[in-house]
């Protein structure tokens, strides 16, 4: 009788676990700690404001203003290299995640919550030196990301690379992923 139920629970998760990439993401839920603006280049950029603030226990916004003191014209000047570091053993361990993005496609991307994290800001290429740029209340949620990521303490690292070589600022977000009990 218990692999019977064992075998009903399973297929009524398989929808869940085969969804496609471009569905919403409803598995897991993002469970926001603190956030921090470091690695700032000021010979690359005016950083003005870079700070997070916590309204509430799931509620974590970062603010941004900064100048840039470079034209970014294209992919090939910007890049941002995403890099998820999963909590083992009392330390942040690089997980599965890592990936490089050029900053132009990063900000026209539909996918990780993008569109929502910017959607209060005036980000857009190309970036102008002198040009005063901002995000305000920035903070992803869990509905666009990819499916499966690992229950657990994450920090994801976004580090902003000028001419791929040059770091202009990083963004370290650290939370959690916490897998919704769909059978009760």
């Amino acid at each position: 009788m218990d692999i019977f139920i064992y075998i009903i629970k399973i297929f009524l998760a398989l929808p869940f676990l085969i969804l496609p990439i471009g569905c919403t993401q409803t598995l897991y839920k993002l469970i926001p700690e603190h956030c921090e603006v470091t690695n700032i280049n000021r010979s690359l950029v005016d950083m003005k404001i870079g700070k997070c603030y916590k309204l509430s226990r799931t509620e974590l916004y970062l603010n941004l203003s900064f100048y840039p003191r470079a034209d970014v014209l294209n992919n090939d000047m910007e890049q941002v290299l995403i890099t998820g570091y999963q909590f083992r053993s009392n330390e942040y361990r690089k997980g599965p995640i890592e990936f490089m993005m050029g900053v132009c496609s990063f900000f026209l991307s539909k996918d990780y919550d993008i569109p929502h994290m910017l959607s209060n800001s005036n980000l857009k290429c190309p970036l102008r030196k002198g040009v005063n740029y901002y995000v305000y209340k920035a903070s992803p949620n869990a509905t666009n990301m990819p499916p499966l990521i690992p229950e657990g303490r994450w920090k994801m690292q976004l580090d902003f690379l000028y001419l791929n070589r040059y770091t202009i600022f990083s963004v370290e977000w650290y939370g959690g992923v916490e897998y919704i009990n769909i059978f009760g």
